[in-house]
């Protein structure tokens, strides 16, 4: 008969740093890629004759490799390159869509700080003290609290 299996804890069941950065890195490239091409669609349908997206998902990476390179219209059908609006309005609609993420992603990430535990460490205020220990409970503390101004 043999042994039972024995259970290994993993003391980082999160995964490795580089796995988040990895993720992270890759969320953020997808945003701000997905940003451009709604920029160019948007400004499409503002300047020029309608709404344009790339054909395929195989034509994402090329669409905004050519946005990138100055050639807004790469890997685009020949239809949809005709309802493009022209390079400036299209940078333009393109920086304010990135602009807004930024935005929005600065929003984010420090909704996600306040709301972490971190960032609730430090001193308490007098009243926050107050509310947990009441006046009997801080004369009672007051040498451990303020031992500079309270001596034996």
């Amino acid at each position: 008969m043999s042994a039972p299996l024995r259970r290994v804890r993993d003391p980082q069941p999160v995964g490795r740093g580089w796995e988040i950065a990895l993720i992270a890195i890759t969320v953020v490239l997808s945003v701000v890629a997905g940003g451009a091409l709604v920029g160019v669609g948007l400004a499409a349908a503002i300047w020029g004759d309608g709404w344009v997206w790339p054909a395929t998902a195989g034509d994402i990476p090329p669409a905004v490799a050519g946005l990138v390179e100055g050639h807004p219209g790469a890997a685009y059908p020949e239809t949809q390159v005709a309802r493009m609006a022209g390079p400036t309005p299209t940078y333009v609609v393109v920086i304010t869509c990135e602009a807004v993420l930024i935005v929005a992603g600065a929003l984010l990430v420090s909704a996600v700080v306040g709301r972490s535990r971190a960032a609730r460490n430090g001193m308490a205020t007098r009243r926050q003290a107050e509310q947990a220990l009441g006046v009997s409970g801080l004369r009672a503390a007051r040498q451990v609290i303020r031992p500079d101004l309270h001596h034996r």
